[in-house]
């Protein structure tokens, strides 16, 4: 997984696939850490991915944030560029970084989160 927006950018043009921007607090957050078990380390995800997707995390650490850290303030600004409501978010782009759709329903289910990446 990529954590930086330019790269992840320049590596979706270079190899023309969509990028699946994930909002997440991995060590504090319940549902979080649900997707991350049952939909991101799976191996069904890990293989869609890697064939049709650039992934960028934004994954906010425990322990109290650091308003001015850089993984504080991606966050900021996806959630604000993309309308993300909620931890955790998914949101599929294209190439560009124009929005696609943000993912809905259930984060930590697995056909829920392939079915509406492999729809986009």
């Amino acid at each position: 997984m990529i954590k930086d927006w330019g790269q992840a950018k320049e590596q979706a043009e270079k190899e023309n696939k969509k990028i699946l921007i994930i909002l997440t607090g991995s060590e504090w957050c319940a549902p979080c850490k649900k997707m991350d078990k049952n939909v991101l380390t799976t191996s069904d995800f890990k293989t869609y991915a890697e064939e049709h997707l650039i992934l960028f995390l934004v994954d906010l650490p425990g322990g109290g944030l650091v308003m001015n850290s850089k993984v504080y303030q991606d966050y900021v600004r996806f959630k604000k560029e993309y309308q993300a409501e909620a931890l955790p978010s998914l949101i599929l782009v294209d190439k560009t970084g124009k929005k696609i759709k943000t993912l809905t329903g259930k984060m930590f289910n697995l056909e829920n989160v392939l079915s509406q990446v492999k729809e986009g």
